[in-house]
């Protein structure tokens, strides 16, 4: 009837172009057919190979420009060997200066074209490594594991990617050896600068509430920062002083509540071995009626909640944590060597929890 030769001289007007528009699923053939080359110069020009002509990439251009053209991803990786895709292996997604290290990754990785995908292994070793197992299945373009205890089965496990890896804030212990690159904050000089802040406002008789022993860059070498930067000053430590837990609200209190039973004299400052931590320690100060920062100046580290914590936190501040993954993963050009650690820049900011003293 009417309607099928209506649909047949449609049909016949309808251009080329306007044919392969209406397409879902525009492909490689109809940009190789619209711009007047072969499939194999439209995959070199959708790679970024550099044996095109300008004038053939010219054209290509304009007809992926034309039609929309977004090339297969599975399809592209068969050709590059790439996916594009950035894994992080964290251990606790829920810590905020752990959202703070995603999203600058994942910014710095949109940049370059690239998505980051996150697997959480909640601290559990043997979850970790059948992630890691599951990861190598899907050919990831680089692997960023953000470990908390290194051991030897973790890194024979690394060891496998064919693609680049380096440890997140977390890198060997001096007697490990380890191939791949650290990427954290400079631990040791951050909780010692911390530390010489304090007393360059006046405070002597200052403690530490940190992190586990067991964690070497987050627990040990911040402590080991501390009563560094104390020596150094020739001010005394008691062992009372120092309390080492887990990274959380509860072990800052519960810290902090072993100081205040065990010290005939109160500090009049505490190093916390981060933000978390040190929410905990003002958490106890304030229910045994001590203000922070008149009675006891407090001290953060890494600057994850200075937005919504009051009192507003001094503290340790990192500084291009995106990048910084980045360049350790794909713009290193050096040869690979053992126990090689790149640091964040930071710096101390200095907020409403602490305050000079005069003695």
């Amino acid at each position: 009837g009417y309607g099928q030769i209506a649909k047949r001289i449609a049909n016949i007007c309808l251009t080329k172009t306007e044919r392969i528009r209406k397409k879902m699923d525009v492909t490689i053939k109809d940009i190789a057919a619209d711009a007047g080359v072969s499939v194999s110069t439209v995959s070199r020009v959708v790679n970024g190979s550099k044996s095109v002509s300008p004038e053939l990439k010219g054209r290509v251009m304009a007809s992926i420009e034309k039609f929309h053209f977004r090339p297969n991803a599975a399809a592209r990786s068969l050709v590059t060997r790439n996916t594009g895709l950035v894994a992080v292996l964290e251990a606790d997604v829920r810590n905020p200066i752990t959202a703070l290290h995603l999203k600058q990754i994942s910014d710095v990785c949109m940049k370059h074209d690239k998505v980051m995908i996150v697997c959480d292994y909640d601290f559990d070793q043997d979850k970790a490594l059948l992630l890691m197992d599951n990861m190598m299945e899907r050919n990831i373009d680089g692997l960023i594991f953000q470990g908390v205890h290194l051991n030897e089965e973790i890194l024979e496990r690394l060891r496998r990617f064919q693609c680049p890896v380096v440890l997140g804030n977390q890198g060997p212990s001096e007697d490990m050896r380890c191939e791949f690159p650290a990427v954290t904050v400079d631990s040791y000089h951050a909780a010692k600068d911390m530390t010489r802040f304090l007393i360059s406002e006046g405070h002597k008789h200052i403690a530490y509430v940190g992190g586990s022993s067991e964690d070497y860059t987050n627990g040990a070498l911040r402590l080991r920062g501390f009563l560094d930067g104390m020596r150094e000053a020739d001010l005394q430590v008691q062992d009372s002083d120092i309390y080492q837990g887990e990274f959380s609200t509860e072990s800052g209190e519960k810290g902090m509540n072993q100081i205040y039973e065990n010290s005939l004299e109160l500090p009049t400052a505490v190093v916390t071995g981060s933000d978390i931590i040190a929410v905990g320690v003002i958490r106890c100060l304030k229910a045994h009626k001590l203000k922070v920062p008149d009675d006891i100046s407090v001290a953060g580290f890494d600057d994850s909640i200075s937005d919504i914590y009051d009192p507003p936190l001094t503290t340790v501040r990192m500084l291009d944590q995106g990048e910084v993954f980045y360049k350790a993963l794909f713009e290193e050009k050096e040869e690979a060597c053992e126990n090689k650690w790149s640091y964040f820049p930071y710096q101390i900011v200095r907020r409403s929890s602490t305050r000079r003293v005069t003695n």
